[in-house]
Protein backbone atom coordinates (compact mmCIF):
# COMPACT_ATOMS: atom_id res chain seq x y z
CA UNK A 1 0.00 0.00 0.00
CA UNK A 2 1.28 3.47 -0.80
CA UNK A 3 2.55 5.69 1.87
CA UNK A 4 0.53 9.37 2.00
CA UNK A 5 2.23 12.00 1.55
CA UNK A 6 3.19 14.22 3.86
CA UNK A 7 1.83 17.75 4.17
CA UNK A 8 5.01 19.56 4.08
CA UNK A 9 6.11 17.20 0.90
CA UNK A 10 2.78 18.69 -0.66
CA UNK A 11 3.43 22.13 0.44
CA UNK A 12 6.98 21.91 -1.06
CA UNK A 13 5.83 20.74 -4.21
CA UNK A 14 2.94 23.19 -4.78
CA UNK A 15 5.55 25.98 -3.84
CA UNK A 16 8.19 24.48 -6.31
CA UNK A 17 5.05 24.65 -8.89
CA UNK A 18 3.78 28.31 -8.14
CA UNK A 19 7.37 29.66 -8.12
CA UNK A 20 7.48 27.94 -12.21
CA UNK A 21 4.64 29.20 -13.10
CA UNK A 22 5.42 33.08 -11.65
CA UNK A 23 8.64 32.56 -13.39
CA UNK A 24 7.16 32.32 -16.38
CA UNK A 25 4.24 35.30 -16.35
CA UNK A 26 1.95 37.03 -13.22
CA UNK A 27 -1.04 35.58 -12.73
CA UNK A 28 -4.23 36.20 -10.97
CA UNK A 29 -4.66 34.72 -7.73
CA UNK A 30 -7.74 31.94 -8.92
CA UNK A 31 -5.46 31.60 -12.40
CA UNK A 32 -3.19 30.53 -10.36
CA UNK A 33 -5.27 28.64 -7.69
CA UNK A 34 -6.97 26.61 -10.01
CA UNK A 35 -3.39 25.22 -11.89
CA UNK A 36 -1.79 24.40 -8.65
CA UNK A 37 -5.48 22.54 -7.72
CA UNK A 38 -5.20 20.47 -11.49
CA UNK A 39 -1.19 20.04 -10.12
CA UNK A 40 -2.24 18.64 -6.57
CA UNK A 41 -4.68 16.32 -8.59
CA UNK A 42 -2.02 15.08 -11.11
CA UNK A 43 0.24 14.17 -8.38
CA UNK A 44 -2.70 12.80 -6.49
CA UNK A 45 -2.49 14.91 -3.53
CA UNK A 46 -6.06 14.66 -1.72
CA UNK A 47 -7.29 17.18 0.28
CA UNK A 48 -4.76 19.70 -0.92
CA UNK A 49 -7.20 22.73 -0.84
CA UNK A 50 -6.08 24.17 2.62
CA UNK A 51 -2.25 24.50 1.83
CA UNK A 52 -3.12 25.50 -1.53
CA UNK A 53 -5.26 28.53 0.20
CA UNK A 54 -2.09 28.58 2.36
CA UNK A 55 0.41 29.14 -0.24
CA UNK A 56 -1.82 31.87 -2.12
CA UNK A 57 -1.70 34.26 1.05
CA UNK A 58 1.96 34.16 1.51
CA UNK A 59 2.68 34.50 -2.63
CA UNK A 60 0.19 37.48 -1.78
CA UNK A 61 1.89 38.86 1.29
CA UNK A 62 5.17 38.44 -0.02
CA UNK A 63 4.15 40.60 -3.61
CA UNK A 64 4.25 37.60 -6.34
CA UNK A 65 0.41 38.23 -6.29
CA UNK A 66 -0.89 41.44 -7.01
CA UNK A 67 -4.23 41.06 -8.48
CA UNK A 68 -5.12 45.17 -8.47
CA UNK A 69 -1.53 45.58 -10.60
CA UNK A 70 -2.61 42.92 -13.26
CA UNK A 71 -6.09 44.26 -13.47
CA UNK A 72 -4.70 47.75 -14.24
CA UNK A 73 -2.57 46.26 -17.04
CA UNK A 74 -5.34 43.91 -18.29
CA UNK A 75 -7.46 47.21 -18.40
CA UNK A 76 -4.80 49.08 -20.42
CA UNK A 77 -4.06 46.05 -22.82
CA UNK A 78 -8.37 45.88 -23.76
CA UNK A 79 -9.04 49.84 -24.07
CA UNK A 80 -5.72 48.87 -26.67
CA UNK A 81 -7.67 46.37 -28.26
CA UNK A 82 -10.57 48.69 -28.58
CA UNK A 83 -12.61 47.32 -25.87
CA UNK A 84 -15.16 49.49 -23.60
CA UNK A 85 -15.28 49.39 -19.76
CA UNK A 86 -18.39 47.57 -19.63
CA UNK A 87 -16.47 44.56 -21.78
CA UNK A 88 -13.51 45.24 -19.74
CA UNK A 89 -15.68 44.59 -16.10
CA UNK A 90 -17.62 41.20 -17.51
CA UNK A 91 -13.91 40.11 -19.14
CA UNK A 92 -12.18 40.38 -15.00
CA UNK A 93 -15.94 39.16 -13.83
CA UNK A 94 -14.87 36.19 -15.79
CA UNK A 95 -11.39 35.94 -13.99
CA UNK A 96 -13.13 35.42 -10.66
CA UNK A 97 -11.59 39.13 -9.51
CA UNK A 98 -13.85 41.01 -6.68
CA UNK A 99 -15.71 43.75 -7.87
CA UNK A 100 -14.01 46.23 -5.86
CA UNK A 101 -10.83 45.46 -7.93
CA UNK A 102 -12.32 45.33 -11.23
CA UNK A 103 -14.08 49.49 -10.41
CA UNK A 104 -10.52 50.54 -8.94
CA UNK A 105 -8.84 49.27 -12.20
CA UNK A 106 -11.54 50.61 -14.69
CA UNK A 107 -11.41 54.47 -12.83
CA UNK A 108 -7.36 54.68 -12.52
CA UNK A 109 -6.69 53.34 -16.37
CA UNK A 110 -10.00 53.52 -18.04
CA UNK A 111 -10.43 56.95 -18.10
CA UNK A 112 -13.21 59.31 -20.23
CA UNK A 113 -9.66 60.72 -21.66
CA UNK A 114 -8.29 57.09 -22.25
CA UNK A 115 -11.71 55.85 -23.40
CA UNK A 116 -12.21 58.75 -26.00
CA UNK A 117 -9.06 58.37 -27.57
CA UNK A 118 -9.50 54.77 -27.69
CA UNK A 119 -13.10 55.37 -29.40
CA UNK A 120 -11.48 57.37 -31.72
CA UNK A 121 -9.20 54.82 -32.79
CA UNK A 122 -11.35 52.12 -33.34
CA UNK A 123 -14.26 54.07 -34.80
CA UNK A 124 -10.93 55.48 -37.50
CA UNK A 125 -10.62 51.84 -38.63
CA UNK A 126 -14.27 51.79 -39.52
CA UNK A 127 -15.16 55.18 -41.43
CA UNK A 128 -16.69 53.79 -44.21
CA UNK A 129 -20.02 52.85 -41.42
CA UNK A 130 -22.43 54.77 -41.82
CA UNK A 131 -23.10 57.06 -38.19
CA UNK A 132 -26.06 54.40 -37.10
CA UNK A 133 -24.21 51.33 -37.63
CA UNK A 134 -20.72 52.54 -36.12
CA UNK A 135 -22.21 53.69 -33.01
CA UNK A 136 -24.23 50.28 -32.89
CA UNK A 137 -21.11 48.76 -33.30
CA UNK A 138 -19.18 50.82 -30.71
CA UNK A 139 -21.94 50.09 -27.96
CA UNK A 140 -21.46 46.23 -28.71
CA UNK A 141 -18.09 46.81 -28.08
CA UNK A 142 -18.91 48.12 -24.64
CA UNK A 143 -18.11 51.71 -24.83
CA UNK A 144 -20.90 53.79 -22.81
CA UNK A 145 -23.30 56.37 -24.06
CA UNK A 146 -21.51 59.40 -22.47
CA UNK A 147 -18.25 58.41 -24.01
CA UNK A 148 -19.71 57.67 -27.46
CA UNK A 149 -21.67 61.50 -27.17
CA UNK A 150 -18.62 63.32 -26.44
CA UNK A 151 -17.00 61.90 -29.57
CA UNK A 152 -20.09 62.18 -31.81
CA UNK A 153 -21.08 65.78 -30.39
CA UNK A 154 -16.90 66.96 -30.84
CA UNK A 155 -17.15 65.77 -34.31
CA UNK A 156 -20.22 67.92 -35.66
CA UNK A 157 -19.02 70.88 -33.30
CA UNK A 158 -15.80 70.41 -35.66
CA UNK A 159 -17.60 70.74 -38.63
Amino acid sequence: MPESSLPSDIRASLIKYAAFCLSRRPYFRETLRQKLVLRSKKLKFYDSTPIIIAILDDLQKSGYLNDSYLAGAFVRRQLGKGYGPRIISLKLGRLHLDKNTVDIALDEEATPGQQIETLKKYSAKYGSLDRRKLISRLYSRGFTSSVINKVFDSEYIED
